[in-house]
């Protein structure tokens, strides 16, 4: 079964970079409003990647309302973020893993997968 992840990213050069690294294991999908998240208007992923600096939303904001609703309180969270106080950031919000941008490939699929088998064998 493939697993899915569902990602918010506004920069271009971010998007593909993290679409050439995780098709090869995941199906991604892309969501550029993070109304649309809290709307639950997506296909249930395995994994949230949400970049820490939404445009319309604070991510602090969105980050409880998906851990507080029954459908996606579940599903882990992974934030990037380029953000100088990322360990404010990481106390604030209930995330489940922070990256640092600029970030390697590996890096990036060590975190990913291992979010995506820590929420899979803890069902």
């Amino acid at each position: 079964m493939t697993r899915k992840i569902l990602i918010t990213e506004s920069e271009v050069d971010i998007k593909l970079l993290l679409s050439s690294l995780l098709k090869k294991h995941y199906q991604i999908s892309f969501v550029n409003d993070a109304k649309l998240l809290l709307e639950g208007a997506f296909e249930k992923p395995d994994l949230f990647i949400l970049n820490s600096q939404l445009p319309d939303h604070n991510i602090l904001e969105v980050c409880r309302r998906l851990k507080s609703d029954i459908n996606t309180k579940e599903i882990p969270i992974l934030i990037i973020s380029a953000s100088e106080d990322i360990d404010s950031l990481m106390e604030a919000c209930p995330g489940d893993d922070f990256i640092r941008k600029p970030f390697s490939g590996s890096e990036l699929l060590a975190k990913v997968h291992s979010a995506i088998n820590t929420n899979i064998t803890s069902k």
